[in-house]
């Protein structure tokens, strides 16, 4: 009697375990508020620290990221200028970056946005600041275009119009008008 009573416990118990383990993808779908699959969605979800790269690697840049910050409100990036980069790259990057935290974000109202030049450095003393921009949400809330849609002098005109854009020497003696 005791071995039977022994073998329906854990059979039991087993039973119990499967069931249990078969309902674990069920509960992280249901749970999963921070996963990739929010950010396939074009409605705004809370940017936090844990799903910040999840958005980050959907957006299409020219320009490579070295570093991000998330705070509060604020999100801070540098973006690594290359030797062979031309203007059209950069502020399309940085109209891309501005469109996709203002519109696919709840709570980032502020964008930093540094570009900096790397090339030819090993330490990062030496790195030199090429452009500035920040980026306020209330100023490019109805940002619709396609930055693949505009052209250069539009892209320009825009970041300007709406954003705090600050260009350094370096900028200018690569990019002269």
């Amino acid at each position: 009697m005791k071995w039977s009573m022994r073998i329906i416990l854990t059979i039991g118990i087993s039973v119990a375990m499967v069931i249990c383990l078969s309902l674990l993808p069920k509960m992280d779908r249901s749970a999963g508020l921070s996963s990739s699959a929010n950010w396939s969605s074009n409605r705004p979800s809370e940017l936090t620290d844990s799903n910040l790269v999840d958005l980050l690697v959907q957006v299409p840049l020219q320009l490579r990221i070295r570093k991000v910050e998330l705070s509060n409100s604020r999100m801070s990036l540098d973006l690594s200028l290359p030797k062979n980069a031309d203007s059209v790259s950069v502020y399309r990057d940085l109209y891309t970056i501005a469109q996709t935290m203002i519109n696919r974000t709840k709570n980032v109202e502020q964008i930093w946005v540094r570009v900096i030049d790397y090339s030819g450095t090993k330490d990062s003393a030496s790195t030199q600041l090429v452009l500035a921009m920040v980026a306020e949400r209330e100023n490019g809330k109805d940002m619709e275009k396609n930055a693949n849609e505009l052209s250069l002098i539009q892209l320009e005109q825009q970041l300007q119009n709406r954003f705090r854009l600050t260009y350094t020497s370096k900028w200018q003696q690569k990019y002269p008008l």
